[in-house]
């Protein structure tokens, strides 16, 4: 009766692994999920802003290091398309390991697995590092871009009148002295 209680035991607590590591597997799908919709939305939604910056903003023949821009935006581009495609391989190495299971091709998976998924893994570095160094790029773009603006603004304002000084007779040459004013009628 002894071994039969503890291989009860044995069951409930394998049980309660098997739950638990299907909520962490839910947890993960689910933190996928987010992770490619949130890396999809600020890499076009950093594309956007930088092109809405020069229609509202800094004209782009007024704006100055233009290089951080045009890799902020490259950058962008290669977050959406390496995430599309880890997309897309993540598919076909779906497909790929149900077609193994299907066949009985257990060594297979195991052998193949960590392969398929180093891809995937590398091309989500790349996407994440991608839209790092983008935002960045675009941060600096935007912050030099608005740094010279108002500077430029500065310079270009008229400065504030100051009430004329009174000449002095240095400073307006030799003039003639009023004459004086006579107290009486001048004689003819």
């Amino acid at each position: 009766m002894g071994k039969e209680k503890e291989k009860i035991n044995d069951e409930i607590i394998r049980q309660e692994w098997v739950e638990y590591r299907n909520s962490v597997t839910e947890n993960k799908s689910k933190s996928q999920d987010d992770f490619e919709k949130y890396i999809n939305l600020l890499a076009s939604g950093g594309l956007v802003l930088s092109l809405t910056f020069f229609e509202k903003i800094v004209p782009l023949d007024k704006a100055v290091c233009k290089p951080f821009v045009i890799a902020g935006m490259f950058l962008m581009v290669v977050t959406l398309l390496s995430n599309l495609y880890s997309h897309h391989k993540s598919i076909l190495d779906s497909d790929l390991t149900i077609k193994e299971i299907d066949e009985k091709q257990y060594d297979k998976i195991f052998k193949n697995i960590n392969k398929r998924n180093k891809t995937i893994n590398i091309l989500n570095s790349v996407s994440i590092w991608a839209l790092i160094i983008g935002i960045l790029s675009l941060i600096t773009f935007v912050t030099i871009n608005i740094y010279n603006m108002d500077n430029s603004n500065q310079s270009n304002k008229p400065r504030p009148q100051q009430p004329p000084k009174p000449l002095t007779e240095e400073k307006r040459g030799r003039a003639t002295p009023p004459p004086p004013r006579p107290s009486n009628n001048p004689k003819k």
